[in-house]
């Protein structure tokens, strides 16, 4: 590898900060509310969904999960800092955004509650729970869920790797055309390239959906991914009483199955695998939020899992 080579990669590693010291610092900035209402009614409401996005979305990935089932029926969102209309700092914090949710849940003591997450989502989900408490029926479906210690990091070295590979296979250092590189390994995994049929899948999803990525430029990505480096399942979340659902890719290439499974027996959850599925499920199979719909209900249970329908 040339010394230039090696000197782009160092410099795009640097813009998405994946290398130490990058993004922004950490300031003695008071919080900011960050659980904002989407739809339904905020007062008296029989039922609440709480909808977490991973880092660098919002809760419109969730689809028609943001409306409101009924007029009792009160949709809520967190926004990443940075996103709509959030400020950059205070950067995201697990155990913050958790405490957020559960004063809020207990503002209304007689709703029943359900948590909707995606990746780094679920942290804050599982950690919401826990504080939610066994008391309060709870309904969780996770996403493509974060793994604690050191799942963040492992993710982190494969994620600066990937990008490395974009940078060599564009041979460009332009933010969207690297991370537009990258995002066809979070649909379909690492192995995108060598099926034909997927490697068009892959190309086409990211060609229609370069203009709408969100970069981890300007201090998002370490705002939105820096705690969770650092995050350990809480003993209040392994024995929150909740019920839980991960569905998870079988080739995610950001937080393998292996890890999730084990993430699963802590916390007591049933696992869904889907074969072929890669970090970004809603995207790559749709029908998946129907079926975490149908969770959060309590009109499917998730005993089949295994054998459900992968979408399309």
């Amino acid at each position: 590898m040339t010394v230039r080579i090696i000197h782009r990669l160092i410099a795009v590693l640097a813009v998405f900060g994946l290398l130490a010291g990058c993004g922004p610092r950490d300031l003695p900035v008071a919080a900011v509310p960050s659980v904002h209402p989407v739809a339904g009614p905020q007062a008296a409401p029989r039922r609440i969904t709480y909808l977490l996005p991973g880092a660098l979305s919002t809760s419109r990935i969730f689809g028609p999960l943001r409306a409101a089932a009924g007029p009792d029926h009160l949709v809520m969102e967190y926004r990443f800092p940075g996103l709509q209309d959030q400020p950059v700092d205070p950067p995201m914090r697990i155990a913050r955004v958790a405490q957020e949710i559960a004063d809020h849940a207990a503002r209304h003591p007689g709703a029943e509650l359900e948590i909707l997450a995606f990746s780094t989502g679920g942290a804050i989900a599982l950690e919401a729970a826990g504080r939610i408490g066994p008391g309060r029926k709870l309904r969780v479906v996770i996403l493509s869920g974060a793994t604690p210690v050191p799942g963040a990091y492992d993710s982190a070295l494969r994620g600066s790797l990937a990008l490395a590979a974009a940078v060599l296979a564009t041979g460009s250092l332009e933010a969207r055309t690297v991370w537009g590189e990258y995002y066809k390994t979070l649909l379909y995994g690492y192995g995108w390239r060598r099926d034909p049929a997927i490697r068009r899948k892959a190309e086409a999803q990211a060609a229609r959906d370069r203009k709408n990525l969100i970069l981890p430029v300007k201090g998002l990505g370490r705002a939105h991914t820096r705690d969770l480096l650092g995050w350990r399942l809480s003993p209040a979340a392994r024995t929150s009483g909740a019920a839980i659902l991960f569905l998870h890719g079988g080739r995610d290439p950001v937080f393998p199955v292996a890890g999730v499974a084990a993430l699963a027996r802590e916390t007591g959850a049933t696992l869904c695998v889907l074969p072929g599925g890669g970090h970004l499920l809603m995207t790559t199979h749709p029908r998946i939020l129907g079926r975490a719909g149908d969770f959060l209900a309590g009109r499917w249970q998730g005993e089949e899992c295994r054998a459900a329908p992968e979408g399309n």
